[in-house]
């Protein structure tokens, strides 16, 4: 597949009881503007094939949370991730640990 990434949508933060995901602030990159760091992290972490969602959204408050988009030229791939923090420390989970890679790369 020749799929290109155009677009990365990032949402994270803390969500406190009454919060909606879309009340944290999103950070979105297009283009030339995706830095080619991430690009190579997204390629090498293999996170086309990541979609989907993992964590524990139970196991903590406020509740972290992670929300990557990723829009190719011809699909979308979608993460979300409830409290990273404590399911990288409870869960010997890889796909986990490759999303966290890429999300700090988005962080910098």
């Amino acid at each position: 597949m020749n799929s290109k990434l155009e677009q990365i949508e990032y949402r994270r933060g803390m969500l406190s009881r009454g919060m909606k995901t879309k009340d944290l602030p999103a950070k979105v990159w297009r283009g030339t503007g995706i830095p080619v760091e991430v690009r190579e992290t997204i390629d090498a972490e293999n996170l086309l094939n990541l979609g989907g969602v993992y964590g524990d959204k139970t196991i903590g408050y406020p509740v972290q949370y992670d929300h990557l988009k990723l829009v190719f030229t011809d699909t979308t791939v979608e993460i979300t991730v409830f409290n990273r923090a404590i399911t990288l420390f409870i869960e010997n989970n890889d796909r986990v640990r490759r999303i966290h890679r890429a999300v700090c790369k988005l962080d910098k």
